[in-house]
């Protein structure tokens, strides 16, 4: 499983390994307030079987030590930003990993101008760090499919705001007409081999 692979499962599962483990005894650490449940103990139901939890129990344990979890390697290391804003353009645009953290890459470069424009070493530093997060999560055929996107993107972008635009728009704009000929083309394939 790649690292991306893991990190596409954000909310962490509480099954019955030690997350799940973890996650029981962080709740029954309290009483329960709304069967009375001893602590250490399962929760019951009116009926008198067995329960996870109820909501009032889990409200009084208050939230679970998640980034501590992390510290001690139970739960994987955060999402790292860039990895949320390919997946929200994936979301947004309706398209494949590659143009996703294209999409997340190039909106980096356009939010950091005046930092490129001045050779600001934190600005280069940030956005090496961005891609550096990307490459490693895809491994090496995801970095060249990304790098492929990127190329084709810088040239067509370059060309595109020349002119007195908002880059922002005419990037989106840029995606948006990709993918519309994109499944285009997918419609035309399919209808061919019908």
């Amino acid at each position: 499983m790649t690292q991306a692979d893991q990190w596409e499962q954000q909310r962490p599962q509480t099954g019955s390994g030690e997350l799940g483990l973890r996650v029981r005894a962080w709740y029954r650490n309290v009483v329960c307030p709304n069967c009375g449940a001893a602590v250490g103990r399962a929760c019951r139901t009116a009926a008198g079987n067995s329960t996870d939890h109820h909501r009032a129990r889990r409200d009084a344990a208050g939230p679970l030590p998640y980034q501590q979890w992390r510290e001690e390697g139970v739960l994987p290391p955060e999402l790292p930003a860039i990895l949320k804003e390919s997946y929200a353009a994936r979301l947004q645009f309706n398209v494949d990993q590659p143009l996703g953290d294209t999409v997340a890459i190039v909106r980096h470069v356009l939010a950091d101008q005046l930092g490129l424009s001045l050779a600001d070493e934190s600005t280069l530093d940030r956005l090496d760090d961005a891609a550096r997060a990307l490459v490693l999560a895809r491994g090496p055929v995801g970095s060249a499919d990304l790098v492929t996107v990127l190329a084709i993107l810088v040239a067509r972008l370059a060309r595109d705001i020349a002119g007195p635009y908002d880059p922002d728009e005419v990037f989106t704009g840029l995606i948006r007409e990709q993918v519309g000929r994109a499944r285009q083309l997918q419609k035309a394939r399919k209808g061919v081999s019908e």
